[in-house]
């Protein structure tokens, strides 16, 4: 808990340090896969995230993710299928490591529904919701995209008569990053793409 307060407290900090400065957002989409095990089986929640970037270092948006189907017979649950849908919002800084490489701290919040499925097709429907904070390195040696490596805390709350199982637990993370904004430049606003400013950073 007291690691988790000191990283709400840094984003906070970081956050208030830069809301005055605010310039003309940049818009971006990005695509994250998080894995997780449980049971020693592996799970997949994918994301799909448009977000604003203010100053080159905080992202604000929202998402949606999803968990497919999954069949496998829970040994503490009598379902054999579950799946997951949320919404979320997120907010996330990131800094410069080295040239090619920045490193982002996000936290996301989360709410929706998980489902199971018994082996009679019988159905049950609860109530998921979570709070992720994580951290990402991101690479950015290209030119509209990026492409990120990370793990997080995935604390979540569910419905324990869908499944009676914990599915608080770390998380792997792999991102996918397109920058929308230095597309449209690049394309269409050439004089205002960061491929054509020296020594400025990409978006």
């Amino acid at each position: 808990m007291r690691i988790l307060c000191f990283y709400l407290l840094f984003i906070a900090s970081n956050f208030h340090s830069q809301i005055n400065e605010i310039s003309s957002p940049n818009f971006g989409l990005r695509f994250e896969i998080k894995n997780f095990f449980l049971e020693s089986t592996r799970f997949k929640i994918q994301e799909i995230k448009p977000y604003f970037e203010y100053n080159q270092n905080i992202k604000i948006g929202l998402g949606y993710c999803w968990l497919k189907n999954n069949k496998h017979h829970f040994k503490d649950s009598d379902s054999s299928l579950i799946s997951i849908k949320s919404s979320n919002f997120f907010v996330s800084y990131n800094w410069v490591v080295s040239k090619n490489f920045f490193a982002e701290v996000t936290l996301d919040l989360g709410l929706g529904n998980i489902k199971s499925l018994l082996p009679d097709n019988s159905r049950y429907k609860g109530i998921y919701s979570f709070l992720e904070p994580a951290i990402i390195l991101n690479y950015e040696g290209f030119n509209f995209f990026t492409l990120g490596l990370g793990s997080g805390l995935r604390l979540t709350r569910s419905d324990k008569s869908v499944l009676r199982n914990n599915l608080s637990l770390p998380t792997i993370i792999l991102r996918f990053s397109i920058k929308f904004t230095e597309i449209y430049n690049h394309f269409f606003l050439a004089s205002n793409s960061s491929l054509y400013l020296q020594d400025d950073r990409r978006v």
